[in-house]
Formats: structure tokens, sequence, C-alpha cells
């Protein structure tokens, strides 16, 4: 990162101001900044300080077009990557409702494209506006030389909602993919489509799939949790289970986002499965705190019940 990188991050960082309190915004292309001022991140709690710069974004019209009108707008989930992990990351804590983004999406395979139903939109817009400020740093260049500054500022701030490419090494990045995946999959759900196991879209009309009324055999018990587990909010599943989950790959650990359903209510979880070594080990399974202790209330010792629905989708019980 040479040294008018820096100065520039610099300029963003003293330029910050509540989202609130902008009176205007600049009608240049440029650099944007996004940082969080609210008190506790939600999911990845401590890991974000506050007036930490958790976005970096160009615009090549202006930061109103970008910023205002998009970002911070209503019904712009669909196309907006920042609010579209924003809304995420909040889906589970406020009962969003993700929906299809347009009508054509999935006829063209773009399978991970998602917004929200108006409802959700406002309570993501409120939150985005009370949680978030902005900066700006007017860069009038050509489109490359826009991507160009924004990429070299991307690798110098590692920003957490920054997940393509451009932030290789952001550890946040397989998290917070693993939750706009299981949004992308209740969009889907939620208008009767669903993918097969050639990953190729079919309609409900063309072949009956009721995965949220219909359980099928695929089920196992957990009578396995540790004092450990209980402590740290995991369940492990053992090898009678995990024929149901994702499958391992031998020398890397990857995590996955699913749905686990409890009472006929959904919520977002994650599965990590396989390890550096090439060493098999147990699948861990993470539940929304509330989910295992509030509402499970699961301890050391407890029996669970866990069926496989369909893709990515599960329900879990107590016996």
């Amino acid at each position: 990162m040479n040294h008018s990188t820096l100065e520039i991050i610099s300029i963003l960082k003293e330029k910050e101001e509540d989202f609130l309190n902008i009176k205007s915004f600049s009608s240049k292309p440029g650099i944007y900044a996004i940082f969080y001022i609210g008190k506790d991140f939600p999911i990845l709690g401590d890991e974000v300080k506050k007036h930490q710069i958790i976005y970096i974004g160009k615009t090549e019209k202006s930061q109103d077009s970008r910023d205002a009108k998009t970002h911070f707008s209503s019904g712009k989930t669909g196309s907006s990557t920042v609010r579209k992990s924003i809304g995420s990351i909040l889906c589970g804590f406020h009962n969003l409702k993700p929906i299809p983004r347009n009508d054509k999406d999935y006829e063209k395979g773009r399978n991970s494209h998602f917004m929200f139903d108006e409802p959700s939109e406002e309570i993501i817009t409120k939150w985005m506006q009370s949680n978030l400020a902005l900066s700006f740093y007017d860069y009038s260049k050509s489109p490359i030389e826009i991507d160009s500054l924004e990429t070299e500022i991307i690798h110098g701030l590692i920003p957490v909602l920054n997940i393509d490419y451009k932030n290789p090494k952001n550890p946040y990045k397989k998290k917070i993919k693993s939750f706009r995946k299981i949004c992308a999959l209740a969009a889907m759900e939620s208008v009767g489509f669903y993918l097969d196991k050639s990953s190729k879209l079919n309609n409900s009309k063309q072949k009956k799939s009721k995965p949220f009324s219909k359980t099928i055999s695929n089920s196992f018990v957990i009578k396995n949790i540790s004092l450990g587990d209980a402590r740290s909010k995991e369940i492990r599943i053992l090898v009678n289970g995990k024929n149901l989950f994702p499958a391992e790959i031998r020398g890397q650990s990857k995590t996955y986002g699913l749905t686990v359903m409890y009472k006929e209510k959904s919520y977002y979880s994650t599965y990590t499965i396989g390890s550096k070594d090439g060493k098999s080990r147990s699948g861990i399974l993470e539940l929304k705190e509330d989910l295992y202790t509030d509402i499970l209330k699961i301890k050391s010792g407890d029996s669970l019940k866990i069926t496989k629905t369909s893709e990515n989708l599960y329900t879990i019980e107590r016996i």
C-alpha cells in the first residue's frame, strides 16, 4: 500500500459522519467508507469495534446515487451487496423475510440473489441509519483507476463486510456468505422453487416439494452432548449423522450455512466440517445462542433428534 493510499484512508477516517447527521451527499464519483457506530455488532460482537470501517465501496457516478439512494434505501437490497450482507446478519434476530429479487433470476440460474419483504426492508434501513456512519473521498478518475484505488484500500483495511475476491484475508467472509446463502435459499423456497441434486432449478408445480410441511426419514439421535459442548453452544455430529450434512473435504475445513427449524420457526445456523491435517473429524453444528440456551435449554447429557427435511434445512427436537 503506497503513501497516497494511506493518506486517503486517513482522510476517510477524519471525515466520518453519522448517517443521520449528513446534510448532503457528493454528486461526484469516488470511494466511500461505511463505519459501525453501534454498541454490539450482531453475530461478530466485539470483533467489530465502534468507529471501525466495515465496508469500502466505489461509485463511478456519485455518492448520492450509491449510498443515499441504494445502500441506505428500502427496497434496494437486491442491488446492494453491503445491504444484502447486513440483512442476512440481522435476519435471524428480527425474523426478516427474504424474497426473490425479481421473477427472472431463478429462470436464468441466478440463485444467490434476493431481497426482503417491505417490513423487513424498513427494519434494515432503520438499523443502518442508526448504527452506521459514512465518509467519502472524491476521485474523478477513470473507472479502472477508481477500481484500483478501492482494491488498495480494501487490502489495507480488510473490512468485515467486503466479501468478494478483493478481500481474500477477511476472516469473516465464509460466515457472512453462509448467512447470505441461507437467505437466498429461504427466498427461493418462499415462492416454491428448490434446487435438485444436479443443481438445476425446478418449480414445485412440476414436481411437488413441501420441505416445511413434510419430513423425510433422514433422522438420527444425538446422545453425545458433553459439558464442553454445552459451554461452547455446539453440537457434535458423529458418523451416524454426518451423511445428512454437507460432505467433508479432506484437508480443508469448510463452514456451511443452513436452517434449523424448531416448532415451525426457523433459525439460521452453521455447520463446519473437515480439518487441515486431513484427518476425519466430527462435524460441528452451531445453533443461535437463544435457540441453544433459552429455547432448547441444551445441557450436558441431553438427547436430541435431528431430521433433514430438504437441502440445508433441518428440524431439531428434544427427546
